[in-house]
């Protein structure tokens, strides 16, 4: 009897955590834009990808996405992890955070880099999706902002902007850098299920 009352329970655990409820965080949706998606591969990644979009309203993004398996986690801050691979990446001297905004899951970040130009990240995250979204000219940022509060005036969008050809991947860095790792494996959490039926 308790056996299958063990069963059940198993099944109904395991069902329940492979859900994968649709929030469409993987979308690029941006009206009036070319979009060249590379996927980016790890062993903890289940559909991640890095994208340069062109856009008439927006100009030029750079987008991030990351969707971690659900036995992985993130060996500290991702938006700190982006940050630092930024800055090494870019080679650059400086990158000062002069606002950032929370809002239910984003985050939206203007940066000062080497002291003379700006550039605007808009972070979103879930329990296992990131999604990060480099705005060199901040139009994309502001419209994006507003849809949070209406009233919301983007000081530093006539500033001059930072601009670069950026297209690294935390995913392929991983390998290497170690920002996220697997828990266990499924494998290991049967068995331990199969040794608790068996007593």
């Amino acid at each position: 009897m308790y056996k299958y009352i063990y069963i059940s329970f198993f099944m109904i655990f395991f069902s329940a955590c492979s859900i994968k409820y649709e929030n469409n965080m993987n979308e690029i949706k941006i009206d009036n834009s070319t979009i060249k998606k590379e996927v980016t591969v790890d062993s903890c990644t289940v559909e991640s990808y890095i994208a340069n979009v062109y856009s008439k309203n927006y100009g030029k993004l750079f987008v991030e996405y990351i969707d971690l398996d659900i036995g992985c986690t993130w060996n500290g801050l991702s938006r700190g992890f982006f940050e630092d691979l930024l800055k090494d990446e870019l080679d650059l001297d400086s990158l000062k955070t002069v606002e950032r905004y929370d809002y239910e899951n984003y985050e939206f970040t203007t940066y000062l880099v080497n002291g003379k130009y700006y550039l605007n990240l808009i972070y979103e995250f879930s329990s296992f999706e990131d999604k990060f979204i480099l705005d060199y000219e901040g139009k994309y940022f502001t419209k994006m902002i507003k849809k949070f509060d209406a009233n919301h005036i983007n000081r530093y969008l006539n500033k001059d902007r930072f601009s670069s050809n950026y297209n690294e991947s935390l995913v392929d860095k991983n390998i290497i850098k170690n920002y996220f790792h697997q828990e266990s494996n499924g494998i290991d959490i049967l068995n331990d299920w199969e040794m608790i039926l068996r007593d």
